[in-house]
């Protein structure tokens, strides 16, 4: 079976994102994937790690030869700035996983795009926007969306675990987020509301991203900071809503919100904003302007208990996982290798 060589751009462990899990389940189809991860994760733990079968996850300075490895040699890449990597690995093909569009906070990617493309043997975008974008100048563009760790979220379609002690006491019902704590969150939505509703708890879990300071104050705003991603379900399962307050910008346009996946996987109701790649999930509650975002926020709370749309948020969720999204790559990438 083919080896894939992704070097990361993160902390394995500070955001469990696409890349993570998308590449264990290739590993669990029978792949080797060798993750090289930066050395802030190592320390004091060994050099090689096998997080689960065939995924290893590797200091960045240790060689290909020390591990066992099969042919051909697949250079996976996201972050574009590392096609100056491509050549480093021997490999025989290159996949680029297109994740977020270069612009806005990630336009400094854009520079790269071209070179990328023309080196790469298979394309993966995750929007429409990134498949429109790149199958313009590439013969092998391919939809993959993100997708939920199903049964991880799908616990917390019912309480399972004790309530965690730093959860707003007051036993209002939660509207939750978790993610980063970006700009590219409309935090002018967030203010109207949080202060068109005093009777709820807005309870926003995930890190600061590029040092933001969320421009918030309420006594109803709860920011809880960075959670494991293992600890993620014991926050869900008490949220009553759950929401996706993007800003629609040019970056937003051609995102494919992971979270909405994950929320759906516990049959929580989402409310989100008028995102091209949520816009037209039946499941979701689509809120295009701040008015309306809150008279759907009353809808979800009033229908949140409703045993039919529990169940078609969670089957969405459950065809929607990344074991079938690692399927779909693994074919892509058998075409490609084997035709």
């Amino acid at each position: 079976m083919p080896t894939i060589v992704y070097p990361s751009t993160i902390d394995y462990a500070w955001l469990y994102q696409r890349p993570q899990q998308l590449l264990k389940e290739i590993a669990a189809l029978g792949y080797k994937v060798i993750y090289y991860n930066n050395e802030v994760y190592f320390r004091q733990k060994s050099s090689i790690i096998e997080t689960s079968p065939n995924f290893l996850l590797c200091r960045s300075d240790i060689p290909l030869r020390y591990l066992k490895i099969e042919e051909p040699i697949i250079s996976w890449i996201s972050y574009p700035p590392h096609v100056s990597q491509i050549g480093n690995f021997n490999e025989k093909f290159v996949v680029f996983d297109a994740l977020d569009n270069a612009s806005d906070e990630f336009s400094s990617w854009s520079k790269h795009l071209d070179t990328i493309s023309s080196k790469s043997d298979i394309i993966l975008t995750t929007s429409q926007k990134l498949y429109n974008y790149h199958k313009k100048n590439h013969s092998n563009v391919n939809m993959c969306p993100n997708a939920a760790d199903f049964k991880h979220f799908n616990k917390a379609h019912r309480l399972f675990a004790t309530r965690p002690k730093d959860l707003p006491q007051n036993f209002k019902p939660i509207v939750g987020y978790f993610g980063a704590l970006a700009t590219w969150i409309d935090w002018d939505l967030m203010k109207y509301i949080s202060k068109q509703n005093k009777n709820l708890n807005f309870v926003m879990i995930g890190p600061s991203f590029n040092g933001h300071q969320p421009p918030i104050k309420s006594n109803n705003v709860y920011f809880l900071g960075r959670k494991n991603y293992l600890d993620l379900p014991l926050y869900l399962q008490y949220f009553d809503v759950s929401i996706i307050p993007f800003k629609l910008s040019s970056m937003i346009e051609g995102c494919n919100p992971i979270k909405m996946y994950e929320y759906l996987s516990s049959g929580k109701p989402v409310i989100a904003t008028n995102m091209p790649e949520v816009a037209n999930v039946k499941e979701i509650y689509i809120g295009k302007t701040p008015k309306a975002f809150n008279l759907k926020l009353q809808q979800a709370l009033s229908e949140r208990f409703d045993l039919d749309k529990i169940n078609s948020r969670i089957e969405y969720a459950r065809n929607n996982s990344w074991t079938h999204r690692a399927k779909t790559a693994v074919k892509i990438i058998e075409k490609t290798i084997y035709h």
